[in-house]
């Protein structure tokens, strides 16, 4: 057991006694469930330090005991370069359901569960709103591209800001190709620009900035 996680006595039906700062309780169906949360269930071989898995996540989940589960706050969850992914920058819980809480006729009146906050592992990734590089045109010429790690994968929507006093958004153009973005100029471009992406590796995902001048 980690020296941080937390055991709570969960009583069923009790919506005011809630996994760590989510709202997930457990129902009278013996289900945990939420309004805001999703909630994964990764049977016997989850574990306190997983990273998220997101392929099936739901807001009512059975109460098994000996499960490990993942809770994630549902408005983080985004679909990143094609697959759902959490932002590196944001926590969640694992959870393991120790055992049943039982009265003195063995009806069960609970589960006591153990939980950790963790945020994600993402040593393939970038910090999230971290500036990856600087492009000076005047010295790379019109094209310049920029390649992540192999297994990570760029999203294809992208977000360019003009700084003040600068046209170099009209001038400005961005293609991705998996883990590859590149940016070309045409014209007569000058000022600097912001160009923000999502950038994902496996279920995790940031957010970077290119300045390009």
């Amino acid at each position: 057991m980690p020296a941080n996680a937390v055991t709570l006595n969960m009583p069923i039906g009790d919506s005011a006694t809630t996994i760590g700062g989510s709202d997930v309780y457990i129902n009278r169906s013996n289900n945990f469930t939420s309004s805001n949360c999703g909630i994964a269930d990764l049977g016997r071989k989850g574990g306190f330090n997983r990273n998220p898995e997101l392929s099936q996540i739901a807001q009512d989940m059975a109460v098994t005991p000996g499960n490990y589960y993942q809770i994630f706050s549902a408005g983080n969850v985004k679909t990143v370069a094609g697959k759902r992914a959490y932002p590196i920058n944001c926590n969640y819980y694992n959870v393991r359901v120790d055992s049943w809480i039982s009265d003195k006729n063995n009806d069960i009146t609970g589960a006591r569960v153990s939980y950790v906050e963790c945020y994600p592992q993402a040593s393939r990734l970038p910090e999230w709103d971290s500036q990856v590089k600087t492009i000076d045109f005047y010295h790379v010429g019109n094209l310049y591209e920029y390649a992540f790690d192999n297994d990570v994968v760029v999203d294809p929507n992208y977000d360019v800001y003009n700084f003040e006093n600068s046209n170099m958004q009209e001038h400005l153009a961005v293609a991705v190709d998996g883990n590859c973005i590149s940016f070309s100029i045409s014209g007569s471009a000058y000022g600097k620009a912001e160009v923000v992406v999502l950038v994902r590796h496996e279920s995790l995902y940031t957010r970077a900035r290119f300045i390009v001048q």
